[in-house]
């Protein structure tokens, strides 16, 4: 029975800094300001950090031109850094919500290909948060079928209740209470916080209120850390180091979701 109070951080929406990476031969993993930034913040609270990726940006990039020189800076780095599936790409929204298993399956499979070969499989995680977190009973078997032992979600409010995933109201209420949900040979948990949707005085507050759950799982997105973004977040480490520091205090340890599986 699990005792340990414990926490995931997970990251959705990353492409951009492998593009970046891709477009700099001369670049280690941890020059890049991003990922300097995580490494950062692992040396400093012991973070194990998951980034759920997109295989497109959209437009000329894919996760295939990711070069094989980044395996070592992955491998050495994946006790605490992992990478996943996310979505094939950005737009549209709710891309799985009526998508054929067969489309999901492809598109998470294409996914693992890359990681594996850039990263290795060491930095591989099982587990994951499915842009939108819709798909068909069907898709989620093809996430099993791909190898996908987890997935967190967005189940909303006791105010604002949210349905993901095909689960029902009763079991989504149980995730709001920061319960793990096994079924179907899936772990589903709540993400009841996502960093870059609250501003920085709102973080302490926030991240407080769910101190008092067994399990914590807190997201960010990475678009959010560019200044060139339309919404760039200049707090945005600032933000990650506060909430984390107060998991920290509170006694919370760092995991990977996996470890939950």
């Amino acid at each position: 029975m699990q005792t340990e109070k414990r926490y995931t951080f997970t990251v959705d929406d990353n492409i951009r800094f492998l593009r970046e990476l891709a477009g700099q031969p001369s670049m280690a993993l941890f020059d890049h300001p991003y990922m300097a930034m995580w490494l950062r913040l692992h040396r400093q609270f012991g973070v194990r950090v998951q980034l759920n990726l997109f295989f497109s940006d959209g437009g000329a990039f894919d996760l295939c031109g990711v070069p094989d020189r980044l395996a070592v800076d992955f491998r050495a780095a994946s006790g605490w850094l992992r990478l996943s599936f996310h979505a094939k790409q950005e737009f549209p929204a709710h891309p799985y919500r009526e998508a054929p298993a067969r489309v999901l399956l492809a598109d998470c499979q294409a996914v693992h290909r890359e990681i594996l070969r850039f990263a290795g499989k060491p930095s591989l995680a099982a587990t994951t948060t499915l842009h939108y977190c819709t798909c068909t009973a069907a898709g989620l078997a093809a996430l099993r079928q791909a190898g996908v032992r987890g997935l967190l979600g967005l189940f909303g409010t006791p105010d604002a209740p949210r349905l993901s995933y095909q689960l029902t109201e009763a079991e989504c209420a149980g995730l709001r209470r920061g319960i793990p949900l096994r079924k179907d040979g899936m772990l589903y948990a709540n993400i009841p916080l996502i960093l870059n949707r609250v501003t920085l005085p709102e973080v302490s507050p926030r991240t407080e209120t769910l101190t008092s759950l067994p399990s914590v799982s807190l997201m960010i997105h990475e678009q959010y850390f560019y200044p060139d973004y339309r919404a760039y977040q200049p707090d945005f480490e600032e933000k990650v180091s506060l909430a984390l520091n107060i998991l920290t205090r509170s006694g919370y340890h760092p995991t990977f979701f996996e470890s939950w599986v």
